[in-house]
C-alpha cells in the first residue's frame, strides 16, 4: 500500500475499493498506465458480503469460488428444480475475494492503494482530473472511475437478513433453494445455500419498500431452519442488505473521462439484485476503452434496456401485488427451459429468450401496468 504525496501524477484514479473498484484495479495490474486505488475506509474489518452468481459470463476469480450447486428449488404451493448443471450457481465470499486482489495489488508495480482517504472535490482542467484531498493532498489523472454510492432514492428494496450456521450432524437430503416463499401477505421468500463441510447459510428476503427489523428477520430465519431440519446447529455469522432496486440509473456521458462504475452506474439488477458478473462485464468494457478498443456499457445495449424495462413493470407489480408476484415469479421458473431462464436473471440472454420469457408471462396484468408506465416514474 502507498501514500499519496501533496502532488501525484497517475493515468486512471479508482474511487472505492469494493468490488467493482478492485475487479477494474485487478485487470489493470501490469498495464503500462499509473493507477491509484482510493478508498476512504480502512483495510482491516471491512463488511464481509457474500456474492452468488450463474456461471454466465468468464471472469478472473472463478478460482475463489467457494461452491457450486447443479441444482436449486423453487417453491412456492409446489416445487420446481431449476437445473443448474450448464451454468452452476456459484458463491465467493468477499473476504476471500480482498485478500486475494489486496495481495496481487501489493506485489504490482503501478498501482497504488491509499486508505482511509476522502475526496473533497474532483476538478477537471485541460489536462485532466485534480482529485482534491484532506490533509491539502492533491491526485492529478486522466479518468477518474468512481464507485461511490449515489444519493439517488429508491422506493423498492431487497432485504436480506442472513445466518451462516455449522450443523452438529450431517444434513441428509438437503436442497438448496434459490427461492422458497413463505406464505406472508409480502413479496417474502427463504434463501439457502450449502457451503461445505456441514455448513450452511440460510436467509430471511424480501422485496419491500418498508423498513424491516433485523432482529425480527433473524428470527425469522431461526424458526425456518428448526422446523426443517432441527437445533442442532451452531451460528457462525450473521450478514445483513439492503440493495436498492431500481431501474432509475443515471447513464454516464461517453465523452467524459468521470465515470461512475459498480451499483451507480446499473450494474445491479433491478428485479433480482444480483450484481457480481455484470460488475465483471462492466470491467471488461472499460478495459477495452483504456485500451483503445471499441466498447459499450451494459445498460446502454438493446437488450439491457428491454431487460430494464422488464425489470420495471414486475416491480410495479410486486409493489402493488405481492401475494400474486410470487406465483408469477414462481411460474417463470415452471414454465420456461432452466437454461433460459438463467440466462434471463444473469443479464446474458438472447432476444429468443427475452420473447419467450415474456410470451410465458401474465399478458392481462403487464399489458396494464406496460401503459401505466408511460405515466409512472421509474421505480
Amino acid at each position: 500500500m502507498d501514500y499519496l504525496t501533496s502532488m501525484k501524477q497517475y493515468d486512471v484514479a479508482i474511487i472505492g475499493a469494493g468490488c467493482s473498484g478492485l475487479s477494474l484495479a485487478y485487470r489493470l495490474i501490469g498495464s503500462p498506465l499509473k493507477v491509484c486505488v482510493l478508498d476512504n475506509s480502512k483495510r482491516d474489518n471491512r463488511y464481509r458480503k457474500t456474492w452468488s452468481y450463474w456461471n454466465t459470463y468468464e471472469h478472473p476469480f472463478q478460482h475463489l469460488q467457494a461452491n457450486s450447486n447443479s441444482s436449486l428449488v423453487v417453491k412456492n404451493s409446489s416445487q420446481t428444480i431449476l437445473d443448474c448443471s450448464n451454468y452452476n450457481y456459484s458463491t465467493i465470499d468477499s473476504y476471500d475475494f480482498d485478500n486475494f486482489i489486496f495481495d496481487e495489488l501489493e506485489k504490482s508495480k503501478n498501482i497504488d492503494v491509499v486508505f482511509e482517504t476522502n475526496i473533497e472535490d474532483i476538478q477537471l482542467s485541460d489536462d485532466g482530473y485534480s482529485l482534491i484531498i484532506s490533509d491539502n493532498e492533491t491526485c492529478k489523472t486522466g479518468y477518474v472511475f468512481d464507485s461511490r454510492p449515489s444519493n439517488s432514492f429508491s422506493t423498492m428494496k431487497q432485504i436480506f437478513k442472513g445466518l451462516f450456521v455449522e450443523f452438529h450432524h450431517p444434513l441428509k437430503d438437503f436442497q438448496a433453494h434459490l427461492m422458497d416463499f413463505s406464505d406472508k401477505n409480502q413479496f417474502h421468500f427463504f434463501y439457502s445455500l450449502p457451503l461445505g463441510k456441514g455448513k450452511y447459510l440460510f436467509e430471511s428476503t424480501y422485496y419491500t419498500s418498508l423498513e424491516m427489523d433485523k432482529e425480527s428477520m433473524a428470527s425469522e430465519v431461526h424458526d425456518y431452519i428448526v422446523e426443517k431440519y432441527g437445533e442442532d446447529y451452531s451460528v457462525i455469522r450473521e450478514e445483513y442488505g439492503e440493495i436498492p432496486l431500481t431501474t432509475n440509473t443515471k447513464l454516464n456521458n461517453n465523452k467524459s473521462n468521470y465515470i461512475k462504475i459498480g451499483i451507480p452506474a446499473g450494474s445491479t439488477r433491478a428485479s433480482t439484485g444480483y450484481t457480481f458478473l455484470n460488475i465483471q462485464k462492466q470491467a471488461d468494457e472499460y478495459m477495452k476503452m483504456l485500451n483503445g478498443k471499441s466498447f459499450i456499457e451494459h445498460p446502454k445495449t438493446f437488450k439491457n434496456k428491454i431487460l430494464r424495462k422488464m425489470d420495471n413493470l414486475l416491480l410495479m407489480i410486486i409493489k402493488d401485488h405481492p401475494t400474486e408476484s410470487k406465483n408469477i415469479l414462481f411460474e417463470m421458473f415452471n414454465r420456461n427451459q432452466a437454461q433460459r431462464v438463467i440466462r434471463f436473471l444473469s443479464d446474458t440472454p438472447s432476444l429468443m429468450d427475452i420473447i419467450l420469457i415474456i410470451w410465458n408471462m401474465p399478458k392481462l396484468l403487464f399489458i396494464k401496468y406496460a401503459i401505466r408506465s408511460f405515466t409512472t416514474p421509474k421505480i
